[in-house]
């Protein structure tokens, strides 16, 4: 059993205290966004130059990207600079709840909104999967802000990993605390956080959850899925959460319409799993393989419409712990 290579559990926090985020909150609070714009592209620009480790791994991605489309062009400072404006976005999104991105910039794609918000519209909750490809915290903003186009307030809650970033998730709990009161952490999932899920759906609610990513502490726990032409490692855990809670899956992407830097405008897209989910213990994990593979698929064909708004800046086809056997076989269950 060996690693194949840096997973991004793996990385370290860049900032080791909080004052770097405190100055860079004050910034963007303070300093217009065309002047945060151009610092965020300089700042793309310094890592671009310094971080060999993160400009090996863009290079990786968009090489799978190419071998699959010939036309496809190699940027690498592209997906550093998108990445970039997008941070200040989102924490735009995290601290200024009250007045988010206006809802009108927001385009949402003809998919399945209309029966999202039917079914939220009729207090009836669902499990939605996101991932690091684009802006999720598009969604967050407008449930936080009640701009959903849905008749009943929505509750939502996240499950992310506040033990990675956690000089981070210090400042943004002090600054933001609204932002951590429907967020609970992975890694300390209970039956109390589960029951919190329940009532979350039970009320019309979305829990929401990453599936590009997985933890940290059940790291053995993963499904090897094809993506961009080569097996990937995905969260068992997170796939088997949804089927759980037993509630309606979605995915769903938000992305920045154009790469120009100044625009503010923006695209979600809203799909249904079409998985069948089955109740049978016996027929469990074939239903969780096969809703993690529908997810693979679907931001792989995210990915080839907005190749640069990838934000995984690590091997995201590293297995963590694997043999040839156990890779082979599509799936390690952890037991």
């Amino acid at each position: 059993m060996k690693k194949t290579g840096i997973q991004w559990f793996d990385k370290k926090e860049a900032a080791h205290s909080t004052y770097p985020y405190l100055l860079s909150f004050w910034c963007l609070k303070h300093f217009p966004k065309f002047l945060m714009n151009f610092i965020a592209w300089c700042a793309s620009l310094f890592y671009f130059i310094f971080d060999k480790r993160a400009r090996c791994e863009v290079i990786r991605y968009q090489k799978k990207l190419k071998e699959i489309d010939p036309s496809f062009k190699i940027k690498p400072l592209k997906q550093f600079a998108s990445f970039a404006v997008t941070l200040g976005e989102k924490i735009d999104c995290w601290t200024n709840s009250k007045n988010p991105i206006p809802f009108e910039n927001i385009c949402l794609r003809d998919d399945d909104v209309q029966e999202l918000i039917s079914q939220l519209n009729e207090k009836r909750g669902a499990f939605i999967f996101i991932s690091h490809l684009g802006n999720f915290e598009i969604l967050r903003s407008l449930a936080t802000a009640h701009k959903m186009g849905v008749q009943n307030e929505v509750a939502l809650t996240v499950i992310s990993d506040n033990e990675i970033s956690s000089n981070f998730s210090k400042v943004l709990q002090q600054i933001s605390p609204q932002f951590f009161e429907n967020t609970v952490d992975i890694n300390e999932i209970t039956p109390a956080t589960m029951e919190k899920f329940m009532d979350t759906i039970s009320r019309g609610g979305l829990v929401v959850c990453a599936g590009d990513r997985i933890s940290k502490n059940a790291s053995q726990r993963i499904l090897s899925q094809n993506f961009l032409g080569k097996p990937a490692p995905f969260s068992y855990g997170a796939f088997f959460l949804a089927l759980l809670l037993d509630a309606p899956i979605y995915f769903i992407f938000g992305f920045k319409k154009t790469n120009l830097f100044f625009s503010r405008k923006f695209e979600m897209y809203v799909k249904k799993a079409r998985t069948e989910i089955s109740s049978s213990r016996k027929k469990r994990d074939e239903s969780i393989k096969n809703l993690c593979a529908e997810y693979a698929r679907t931001l792989e064909e995210f990915c080839k419409i907005y190749p640069y708004q990838w934000y995984n800046f690590f091997d995201f086809w590293a297995f963590p712990a694997e043999d040839s056997d156990e890779k082979n076989s599509g799936e390690k269950s952890g037991k």
